[in-house]
């Protein structure tokens, strides 16, 4: 009945559209927090199919069609619920990145996407029982796993952002190893490549200030350090001989991956000596 505004071009008229896909929204948490799991912690159902999930895409659309000044109108209904509505978020901003494939200017995208993050980083999203889906949620709106959507942006995008993915590392990369594993894949991508070297560093010094036995369990994160350390000595081979902080970090890696046994890591060492 709806769907000539939600998987439509509603009636022509942005703001009107956008206070009734909003209403829709209201309307959809509403039912989702009342029906959510009995809980402490108050997670939220999931969106109901199809009108919670395309009414969410539609508010990511009409997000990069406002105004700048008129933007966090639509997209903060949204992110307000925060991770116990995480079902919501996730799906939210993975259409922000799908409709970076369709929109005519890129750069509305990006100071959307700036301004979603910094959000994020502001927000208070490290409840007790929702703290690991406020940390997943951060590095949704960072773009790790939309790397490939995000090389539509102009050149420098990342370089851009480095402000925002510096104070996301010096305050979240130790709060959860899924951090440390999904950083490490940014930094491999051809997008995440500007800030490889300043990534390497960050990572550093955070291993370097905790106790990687305990802040390290899972098997994906060594293969992602291992990952993160080859492709710098595949890529950055001429700037990593020059930069002594960076090839210091990469040092430290490694020594850290060897202390955990991690295969490759004597291997990795030894191309690293080569550096010198």
């Amino acid at each position: 009945m709806l769907g000539w505004l939600i998987d439509g071009e509603g009636i022509g008229d942005r703001q009107l559209d956008t206070r009734l896909t909003l209403s829709i929204w209201d309307y959809e948490a509403s039912r989702a927090m009342a029906q959510g799991e009995a809980d402490k912690y108050g997670k939220y159902d999931l969106p109901t199919q199809n009108l919670g999930y395309n009414v969410l895409q539609k508010l990511a659309a009409l997000s990069l069609a406002a105004p700048d000044n008129e933007s966090q109108a639509v997209w903060g209904p949204v992110l307000a619920h925060g991770p116990a509505a995480h079902h919501a978020l996730k799906h939210f901003i993975r259409s922000l990145f799908r409709h970076l494939g369709k929109i005519d200017d890129p750069a509305a995208f990006e100071r959307v996407w700036r301004a979603v993050v910094e959000y994020g980083l502001a927000a208070e999203w490290s409840k007790p029982g929702l703290w690991f889906y406020g940390e997943e949620l951060i590095c949704d709106l960072l773009g790790f796993g939309n790397e490939a959507a995000l090389e539509r942006l102009a050149p420098g995008a990342a370089l851009r952002m480095k402000d925002v993915y510096e104070r996301w590392a010096q305050g979240h990369l130790d709060r959860q190893e899924e951090c440390v594993t999904r950083f490490s894949h940014f930094l491999t991508t051809s997008f995440g490549a500007p800030l490889r070297l300043d990534g390497l560093r960050w990572i550093a010094a955070m291993l370097k200030a905790k106790n990687p036995s305990k802040h390290w369990y899972r098997e994906e994160t060594g293969i992602a350090l291992v990952d993160l350390v080859a492709a710098a000595l595949g890529s950055d081979a001429h700037a990593l001989s020059k930069g002594a902080d960076a090839r210091q970090a990469l040092v430290e890696l490694a020594a850290v991956l060897a202390a955990k046994n991690t295969p490759a890591a004597l291997a990795l060492q030894e191309r690293i000596k080569r550096l010198r």
